[in-house]
């Protein structure tokens, strides 16, 4: 009977231990700040939902990489196609980014990964929203596409920068999406000409990218090495909406001191290599751009978050 009454107190007590929130990076006290945010912004979850959207947070905040601010000149430069030669190529394809153009940012901090589906679904959980592509995930053939650490899906924009606005919040932090200059100066590490964000600059498939068996189709983050500031996947997977509208001729009238882009627009900047393209268009300075919403979810569009 003793037993029996010696367990019963300790239960309660063991469930406290198994909830326990670690971090890498943060105090107890910041990690008690988010648990009190989170309890404060969603009264209507359950204490176990509320530990799995702080345990959410907290990840978010160990994943972040703070980037010291600096100046680069920006955009795609030019250099004679061979020595001595009057005729100059360019690095990539792309005309938009031709002019090259010197920024200067302050410090900032952006994900080491591309925002997760199993932290997206959690939000939009508990945001009251149902899971998209419900017809493919009810398929068992389908299941491969919907792993946890494969990057999110995204339709529209906003709903990659409310989820980061969302993270901000929880964490008492200046959550968002990077800007276009801060996503391009994080990739080419700090500034450096460096045209592939990869662990050395170059394109090692199967190595340090995706190999020919793994092209068409997007993988878990993180499954190849960093680029050499500790930020993944920023040369292929998926494209990542940024934080700026989109103008071909924005480079040559951009702001010099942290530019966030024109002040509207019709399009919204993406960066970021997707696996299925190729080579040439998986750079760090290449650019895309698309409708801010879209008619369907895309598991090749996807959003890493910032704080700015």
């Amino acid at each position: 009977m003793k037993a029996l009454t010696l367990l019963l107190l300790l239960i309660p007590l063991l469930s406290c231990t198994s909830q326990t929130l670690t971090s890498e990076s943060l105090s107890r006290a910041e990690i008690e700040a988010i648990q009190e945010r989170v309890r404060q912004a969603h009264p209507e979850l359950s204490s176990s939902k509320q530990h799995e959207v702080a345990e959410l947070v907290i990840r978010a905040m160990d994943n972040m990489v703070f980037i010291e601010g600096g100046s680069f000149m920006m955009g795609d430069s030019s250099e004679p196609c061979e020595p001595g030669s009057k005729r100059v190529c360019w690095k990539d394809y792309d005309t938009d980014n031709n002019h090259t153009h010197k920024v200067t940012l302050s410090g900032y901090s952006i994900s080491r990964f591309e925002t997760t589906m199993r932290d997206f679904d959690l939000y939009r959980e508990v945001m009251g929203k149902e899971p998209y592509a419900q017809d493919l995930r009810a398929r068992e053939d389908r299941q491969y596409l919907f792993q946890p650490n494969l990057p999110a899906w995204t339709k529209t924009w906003a709903e990659a920068q409310a989820y980061c606005q969302w993270i901000g919040e929880l964490s008492g932090t200046d959550g968002n999406l990077p800007t276009e200059a801060q996503w391009e100066y994080a990739a080419r590490e700090r500034g450096q000409d460096i045209l592939h964000a990869t662990s050395n600059g170059e394109i090692d498939p199967g190595e340090n990218y995706p190999s020919s068996e793994e092209r068409d189709k997007t993988i878990p983050v993180g499954s190849y090495p960093p680029n050499g500031i500790g930020l993944y996947d920023m040369n292929y997977n998926v494209s990542e909406w940024v934080y700026d509208w989109y103008s071909e001729d924005y480079y040559a009238k951009s702001e010099t001191k942290d530019p966030k882009g024109p002040d509207n627009g019709t399009l919204k900047v993406l960066r970021g290599g997707m696996s299925a393209s190729s080579f040439g268009a998986n750079t760090t300075i290449h650019r895309e751009s698309r409708k801010p919403k879209r008619q369907h979810y895309s598991r090749l569009l996807g959003f890493r978050c910032g704080s700015w």
